[in-house]
Formats: C-alpha cells, sequence, structure tokens
C-alpha cells in the first residue's frame, strides 16, 4: 500500500469520525490528511508529509473552529454555570426518589435557596449552579 493510500484512508476515518460531533476539529485533521495525501503522491517524503499534514492542521482548526462558531452558533437556550441568564424549570420526581430540575430535557439536582420546600411539578426560577447543582426559587 502506498502512502497516499495510508493519507486517503486516515482522511475518510476523520471525516467520519466529524459524525460524532466533534466541532469541526476532526474535519480539520481530515483536510490536513488530504494536504499530505498531495504530498505523498508529489514524491514528497515521509518527514515532509508529517510536516505538511501538521502545517496544515495547525492552520485549518482554528479557521474551521471559528467559522463553526460564526455560522452554526449554539442553540441551546439555558445557561451555564456563571452564565447570568433568567431561567425556569420544573422539578420532576427522579427514580431515586429525589426531586430534579428539568432543564431542557436533562435532570440536574436541585436545592432551594434559604432552605424553602421544594414540591414535584413546581416551576421554579434558576438562580445560580452551585457545580452541578441548581440553586432554585419557588415562582409562585
Amino acid at each position: 500500500m502506498l502512502a497516499w493510500h495510508l493519507w486517503l484512508i486516515a482522511a475518510l476515518i476523520l471525516f467520519l469520525a466529524e459524525l460524532l460531533g466533534t466541532g469541526f476539529f476532526a474535519v480539520a485533521m481530515g483536510l490536513a490528511a488530504l494536504v499530505a495525501m498531495a504530498a505523498a503522491l508529489l514524491n514528497v517524503g515521509v518527514t515532509g508529509q508529517w510536516f505538511a499534514f501538521a502545517l496544515a492542521a495547525a492552520a485549518l482548526a482554528p479557521l474551521l473552529k471559528r467559522a463553526f462558531r460564526q455560522y452554526a452558533p449554539s442553540q441551546r437556550r439555558s445557561g451555564l454555570a456563571g452564565e447570568s441568564r433568567h431561567q425556569t424549570g420544573k422539578l420532576v420526581r427522579h427514580h431515586n426518589g429525589e426531586l430534579r430540575l428539568k432543564l431542557e430535557g436533562d435532570l440536574f439536582m436541585v436545592r432551594a435557596e434559604a432552605d424553602a420546600e421544594l414540591q414535584e411539578g413546581e416551576e421554579v426560577e434558576i438562580l445560580r449552579f452551585d457545580g452541578i447543582t441548581a440553586i432554585v426559587k419557588s415562582l409562585k
């Protein structure tokens, strides 16, 4: 098997890996592998092929990351820890009997501010996150 065959196989595997949602990182590596494949087709030595791959990856990864953020922004509505964004959620009973906050289909551990009593089915305002625990207050 020739060197360009290996680079082509690597590129195809990386393009398939992008389906796992790597944020265009695998695409950048796949395109870099195609650059290395072109170097192999031009009879560049192995060291040159790896150098071409490294240079292409270093150039393409930040460019594609910027393009990904610009043209495919996040669709999430909730905030992350440290973000200030008004959010509400509903309290549900987890299979282990504990209350959890349901927010956009995910369940979070929950604690009431000032030790208030929380009830299942209650709408709550999310004040902040303490690690993975949502600190909430009742909307009633």
